[in-house]
């Protein structure tokens, strides 16, 4: 800032010099000639418009609250004001500098530095929120390091009462600095004590590494960043962090703000046992250390954090409701491996039952297959694929093995024991053994002491666990299933059967499902008996124990386990797992009687003649022609047409079907999306009580945020949302900002919307606009649309035009 733009005076103070200078503001060093003392003081710069005046209002009430704040390590607020129309803050002045140049200057620093710094921090925040007062803008910059090396934080500027709700004008932006929002603050603007633990998380990690925990290209990039990606522990940066110090940080930044501290007290007081621990931490051995323990490991694994989060994101979404089924089907499409593998059984082991052609979305799976059955199937994808691609894979396939097989023997047998939803069953049984796999994963010297303990000493398995783990394998499966927002039903079926002779008959579904799992995994260990013999012995021996429970007899038993293997072997030529290390799963393809068939014969051979998926994730018919469901995000894919036609397809099988318009709309969308590649999706419908056309549901990564802003009245005006539904006519806007058509952009759709160009699809039933097609891309320019692809398009919004019509 040059000499002439410095003020002389500000209010009655007056300014000696600019300490510093940011986007909004600029701090200035003045003398306070009624006190005689140096003051620090803030101006800042906001925005015009009718409701400036109310904003400046508004934060100076809020400073005077925070002034009441009185903390050894908080810069207080001495005084409050408006000068030339915009607010400023009047605060102690503090020499030294702040955290973010002590960082710049020094690199990262030695952890019990850092640790001593962030304890202080802690301390003020824990203060402030016992006051009701939340920082919200809590970063390096903001905390000075005086003369003593005392941090002191300050600039509550934008700090907010607990108990406040966010305003209107809230709800439409983000307050504070991207890099260190909370995910929860980002896309749901959720305000609340946790933003600082999230913020404290962040700036100590930056301690501790030298460098900001996330950086993206813009700000937008790093927002993203928070929300869709792992953040790597400060360890992945700087060898000397342990694992301990690593594990408070990852606490603090949980994307989930339920896994995170409860308080900043709490946070302070890990910290400080950090520092001081009361005992030695490799002597404790405790049920609750070592399920800490893995879940620490398997954090610091750098392929483990994005499958725990998605994970944990999918089991989050538990209702069928139409808003629900987006969220999974959007879950889903963001990994492409994913969508692909899933389709592809989707298509060979099951839609070949139900007829009507191939399915090519994830919304169609979901109409045919039900929501459980695609949730548990993603999560059955996502967690093999991670474990069964790795070094010591013969025995984690075997495990593996087991645990797919004996889900198959639960599905089957699920009916027949009295338990309503057989995908339930499957995805029981195939978690019953989770803290087995884990820990073969993660810790395979201390299973391989299991097993040695085990044959030696002649002891049960779970009991050779406890005494080498100090827990058993199915309470460290339980623990995660917690960790990982798994439902009741799955943590409860991983408990063992009360020892006996005989299993008493299960009284609950929870027991049912939890006695099936066991029975399963029993029945998957009677077929996989080299010996003869031995299986005649087991079969003896599981009627005895299940039979009268569960009302089923050998002949039962033994059809199941056949009728499994034969699915069991359909699964993995879909999938084309390689099971070349597995002896447990040669044995149970060799003994099927479709052993020596080829991948592409079984999938015929089960009924899927119309298509079958190729290795590269393309769809192949038997005319040869192919349909990628693959999507690199942002581009037209350069198969769109056959994306196109298939989903118009699967939309029309849908309608013959008589599906519900929720599902067919949540179709058609999902077919835009995928094939021409657009940033986000949207379905708006007419409010015919409040005359509001507002979007319902949509597809993209941010389209729960956008939704909530993306609304307006029916009533007339001259924009292009208004004319296009008005005259019944699809417009592509290539540039929001070209000068004929700015003035034409709504003032609602560019603060809540941030893309440039899009184009709309009116759906209007006897001159009467009912609903909205929206689809947009980011950049100026970058919806290109053919005529054929265009032409497709304007099928599908005809579709939903006709599935309206139908259902009216």
């Amino acid at each position: 800032m040059s000499n002439a733009a410095i003020p002389s005076t500000i209010g009655r103070f007056k300014v000696l010099r600019v300490l510093g200078e940011g986007a909004q503001s600029v701090v200035y060093l003045a003398e306070d000639p009624h006190l005689q003392r140096e003051v620090a003081i803030k101006t800042v710069h906001l925005a015009g418009g009718e409701d400036h005046l109310k904003r400046t209002r508004a934060l100076i009430d809020e400073a005077r609250t925070v002034s009441k704040l009185q903390h050894p390590n908080i810069v207080p607020i001495f005084e409050a004001g408006e000068h030339e129309g915009n607010p400023y803050l009047v605060f102690e002045y503090v020499q030294g500098s702040d955290l973010s140049l002590l960082i710049k200057r020094e690199g990262a620093l030695a952890s019990q530095r850092a640790v001593e710094l962030a304890i202080q921090i802690l301390d003020a925040v824990a203060y402030a929120h016992q006051h009701n007062i939340i920082h919200r803008d809590l970063k390096p910059s903001n905390i000075l390091i005086n003369a003593e090396g005392v941090p002191r934080v300050m600039d509550f500027g934008i700090a907010t009462r607990i108990s406040e709700k966010a305003g209107a004008e809230q709800e439409l932006m983000l307050f504070g600095t991207p890099g260190y929002m909370a995910p929860e603050y980002i896309t749901d603007k959720e305000i609340g004590p946790k933003l600082d633990i999230f913020a404290s998380g962040m700036i100590l990690h930056q301690m501790l590494t030298g460098k900001p925990a996330v950086q993206g290209r813009d700000p937008r990039d790093t927002l993203r960043l928070i929300v869709d990606e792992p953040i790597a522990p400060p360890s992945a940066r700087n060898s000397q962090v342990d694992e301990k110090l690593d594990d408070i940080v990852l606490k603090a930044l949980a994307k989930d703000p339920m896994s995170r501290y409860d308080s900043a007290q709490e946070m302070k007081a890990a910290l400080q046992t950090y520092l001081n621990p009361e005992t030695d931490p490799i002597a404790a051995t405790t049920n609750q250390g070592t399920l800490d323990f893995l879940l620490r490991r398997m954090r610091h694994k750098s392929d483990f954090p994005a499958l725990a989060e998605s994970i944990s994101a999918i089991n989050r979404i538990t209702s069928s409701e139409m808003e629900s089924v987006t969220q999974l089907s959007n879950a889903i499409l963001k990994d492409v491996a994913l969508t692909s593998k899933l389709l592809k059984v989707v298509n060979a082991a099951y839609y070949s039952q139900c007829g009507g052609g191939a399915i090519s979305t994830v919304s169609r799976s979901v109409v045919i297959l039900g929501f459980d059955a695609v949730r548990n199937l993603a999560l059955t994808l996502m967690l093999f694929d991670h474990l069964q691609n790795k070094e010591h894979a013969a025995q984690l396939k075997d495990e593996f093995v087991r645990s797919l097989y004996s889900g198959i023997i639960a599905k089957g047998l699920a009916n027949k024991v009295g338990i309503r939803n057989s995908e339930e069953g499957f995805i029981c049984a195939l978690f019953h053994n989770l803290g087995k796999l884990l820990c073969m994963f993660y810790l395979l010297e201390e299973v391989e002491e299991v097993n040695k303990l085990a044959q030696q000493k002649k002891m049960s398995e779970e009991n050779a666990s406890i005494t080498v783990l100090g827990m058993s394998y199915q309470d460290i499966g339980i623990g995660v299933a917690k960790a990982w927002n798994f439902p009741e039903q799955i943590s409860h079926s991983m408990r063992s059967l009360p020892p006996g002779d005989r299993v008493k008959r299960p009284a609950t579904d929870l027991d049912r499902l939890n006695t099936l799992s066991a029975f399963s995994h029993e029945i998957c260990r009677m077929a996989t008996h080299e010996e003869s013999s031995e299986r005649t012995k087991e079969l003896l021996r599981l009627t005895q124990r299940f039979g009268s429970a569960l009302e089923i007899g050998e002949k039962a038993i033994l059809a199941t386990a056949e009728s499994a293997a034969l699915d069991f072997a359909k699964f993995v030529s879909t999938l084309q797992l390689d099971l070349r290390q597995s002896k447990l799963g040669k044995q149970l393809i060799k003994g099927t009687t479709r052993a020596e068939a080829a991948p592409a014969t079984m999938a015929t051979a089960s009924g899927m003649t119309d298509a079958i998926l190729g290795e590269d994730g393309t769809l192949i018919g038997d005319d040869d022609q192919t349909r990628t469901i693959e999507l690199p995000p942002g581009r037209m894919h350069e198969n769109a047409q056959g994306i196109l036609t298939q989903g118009i397809q699967d939309i029309s099988n849908s309608l013959v079907e008589g599906r519900s318009l929720n599902d067919i709309m949540r179709m058609i969308m999902e077919t835009m999306y995928t094939s021409i590649g657009f940033s986000r999706v949207l379905l708006c419908i007419k409010d015919a009580r409040q005359n509001m056309m507002s979007a319902r549901s949509g597809f993209g990564p941010d389209t729960t945020e956008v939704i909530k802003h993306f609304k307006f009245s029916m009533a007339f005006s001259p924009d292009v949302f208004h004319v296009s539904m008005k005259n019944n006519v699809d417009i592509i806007i290539e540039d929001i900002d070209d000068p004929k058509i700015q003035t034409r952009i709504p003032a609602w759709y560019r603060q809540s919307v941030p893309a440039h160009t899009f184009v709309l699809f009116p759906i209007v039933l006897k001159n009467n606009p009912v609903a909205l097609i929206y689809a947009d891309k980011p950049k100026a320019g970058d919806i290109k649309l053919p005529e054929q692809e265009l032409g497709l398009l304007r099928v599908l919004r005809n579709q939903a035009l006709l599935a309206i019509k139908t259902q009216a």
